[in-house]
């Protein structure tokens, strides 16, 4: 027999493993997509954030975008400027770690539920 008979004949005589891997192929495509989709959710999703001393908000998504920075006045009017700018900084640090912890989770479930033998992100 030539080699190309002999491959083909191995070919259908093994589909399982072909099959199996042609499963994970729709499946990882699959996974794909619902990424682009828990993608597209997470930037629409917005995070709160209010500092400690609740002078300042931060409202930021779940694909790490700030969309918005409250300070209130009597913050500004009282604050030094060091004060504000460490309230600010531990603020948008805070807002970005919540953030990052939604899109964890989100495409922890995503990726868990596949069965694909993939460790969660």
């Amino acid at each position: 027999m030539s080699r190309r008979k002999d491959k083909l004949k191995n070919i259908s005589q093994g589909g399982d493993g072909i099959k199996a891997k042609f499963k994970q192929i729709q499946q990882l495509k699959q996974m794909q997509e619902e990424m682009k989709k828990t993608r597209t959710a997470l930037a629409k999703e917005v995070v709160t954030v209010v500092s400690a001393e609740g002078g300042v908000t931060i409202e930021i998504t779940g694909d790490q975008r700030v969309q918005n920075v409250l300070i209130s006045p009597e913050l500004l009017s009282d604050a030094d400027v060091g004060v504000l700018g460490r309230i600010l900084v531990t603020s948008v640090n805070e807002a970005i770690e919540q953030s990052q912890s939604l899109a964890a989770m989100r495409l922890e479930k995503l990726t868990s539920g596949l069965g694909l033998g993939l460790p969660a992100l």
